[in-house]
């Protein structure tokens, strides 16, 4: 796909595999090899002072990639854009506690049922919210709220695919 005018578009590329870890860079050349139209492993990939990935010869496009055992999802966009994936498990709820704020601690909290989701569910939000601004775990995650952002025309999609929560934040028409 080209690069068109002022067409803001992301997509998300999502592939379950073992060695998510070890396959994640091959996978994000093959995605934006596809996505640009040429050799992904020509690709010149940089990485910006808090770790955010980004293409050298490519200012206009915008990735990002997240992977736990088993998956690994890549969001590429001509925008800024921030990803995560988390398996869903058992949440400790001092983690909550300690890096959620009141009103995302009282949604998980609100009931016993589906808890796990809803951890996973602000955890993920969290990480992609940080990833799409570019400076990472450098932003205390108790100074920002998932569940009321209001920064104009930016968002926070979140799926749940097969035992696994994705949260994408990017911008939007």
């Amino acid at each position: 796909m080209k690069v068109k005018g002022y067409l803001k578009m992301t997509k998300l590329y999502f592939l379950k595999k073992e060695n998510a870890a070890t396959y994640s860079e091959l996978f994000a050349r093959n995605v934006l090899g596809k996505w640009l139209e040429v050799d992904g492993s020509s690709l010149s990939i940089s990485i910006n002072e808090f770790g955010k990935p980004y293409l050298r010869d490519y200012p206009n496009i915008h990735y990002n990639i997240s992977h736990k055992k088993g998956a690994i999802v890549c969001a590429v966009s001509d925008e800024p854009v921030g990803v995560d994936i988390e398996r869903i498990t058992n949440f400790n709820k001092r983690i909550a506690e300690r890096f959620f704020t009141q009103n995302e601690q009282t949604y998980i909290f609100a009931d016993k049922r589906n808890q796990d989701q809803r951890f996973a569910k602000v955890w993920t939000r969290k990480e992609a919210y940080v990833k799409w601004i570019g400076k990472g775990m450098m932003i205390p995650f108790t100074s920002f709220d998932v569940l009321q952002l209001d920064h104009n025309n930016v968002f926070i999609n979140t799926e749940f695919v097969g035992g696994y929560v994705i949260s994408v934040c990017h911008y939007s028409i």
